[in-house]
């Protein structure tokens, strides 16, 4: 993508977020809303943040060490999350997992179809869990949404639809240089990749378990924002929203879903029978510390890691990241 589309997206996104700012706070008074907020409560909120980054980090850190025997530094599951999430501002689509992938093969020589077979397993296993656990929770708890009931149901669909996909990418290699014999070769050690890991019931159960923890803390996260901004709910209501989200958040079209994400939380909220002024809340909150920390600890590890990306500058190891043969 050019600078000029480049500059041109990311002003999009950024009038969006003003949009969606000045529509929340239009009958908010401020000062009073901050006036209500204690130190205590803020500071808890904002250090649950990180730990519900880290727990990113958790999954990987697991992930890479069950299946290829890789051992990131513990570090790591602090700083790589992080640098993933700043890369989401960087490069709109999975900018994330590209970074992820990026990182994984310069730093430990891990082949590309790893690290991205990986994701993708970490990803069906999120859809599995929001599809189940959540339409549980839908049906058990007093909460009418044929919005999410059909929402979940398709996320559930989707991973059998995708499991039923791969069958038919082809297992044998063609000796081609070209551009698409290159994507076709990447899908096929993807593939295998993909089929070792769900034939690994120690790996499939670690991640489970971890995903069910960073769920939790996620809620528990939320549920801390609304308490804070004067919003009481029950911990369930929560939690079936957080699953949705966990799905539908993954999905990116512009630099960090600017203004974007604000409105998906809100509309997730709104369907579980919330205002919509409190989901766009929660979701304001939610920037605001996944900002921070990104720019405390994601920048500053970015550039400590410059060294293992062969640059010398962030414009540099982002032509890096963006170019898919990197």
């Amino acid at each position: 993508m050019s600078k000029f589309k480049s500059f041109g997206v990311f002003s999009v996104a950024m009038l969006l977020f003003i949009a969606v700012v000045v529509y929340t706070f239009r009958e908010v008074n401020v000062l009073q809303l901050i006036s209500e907020v204690s130190i205590a409560n803020l500071l808890e909120v904002i250090f649950l943040g990180l730990i519900f980054r880290s727990t990113f980090g958790v999954i990987m850190w697991v992930g890479f060490c069950l299946q290829y025997n890789l051992k990131m530094r513990l570090s790591e599951i602090i700083f790589l999350p992080m640098m993933m999430h700043l890369f989401t501002y960087i490069i709109p689509f999975k900018g994330g997992i590209l970074f992820q992938v990026f990182y994984s093969k310069h730093k430990y020589g891990l082949d590309l179809s790893k690290g991205f077979s990986l994701g993708v397993m970490i990803f069906l296993i999120t859809v599995v869990l929001a599809a189940v656990l959540g339409l549980i929770l839908l049906y058990t708890l007093p909460v009418y949404s044929p919005e999410l009931e059909a929402g979940l149901w398709f996320m559930g669909l989707s991973v059998i639809g995708l499991m039923f996909l791969l069958k038919f990418i082809p297992t044998t290699q063609v000796k081609n240089e070209g551009v698409l014999s290159k994507l076709r070769g990447f899908l096929i050690n993807v593939r295998i990749q993909l089929v070792g890991q769900l034939r690994n019931p120690k790996l499939s159960i670690a991640l489970l378990v971890t995903t069910i923890i960073s769920t939790l803390v996620q809620t528990l996260w939320f549920w801390e924002i609304g308490e804070m901004l004067g919003t009481t709910s029950e911990f369930a209501p929560i939690l079936l929203i957080v699953l949705v989200l966990r799905v539908i958040l993954l999905f990116r079209f512009v630099p960090g879903n600017l203004g974007l994400q604000e409105i998906m939380i809100a509309a997730v909220f709104a369907a579980a029978g919330f205002e919509i002024e409190e989901g766009l809340l929660v979701g304001l909150v939610n920037r605001l510390i996944a900002v921070f920390w990104t720019a405390a600890l994601g920048l500053p590890a970015l550039y400590s890691n410059l060294k293992y990306f062969d640059s010398f500058s962030i414009r540099g190891l982002i032509n890096k990241v963006a170019q898919p043969n990197t």
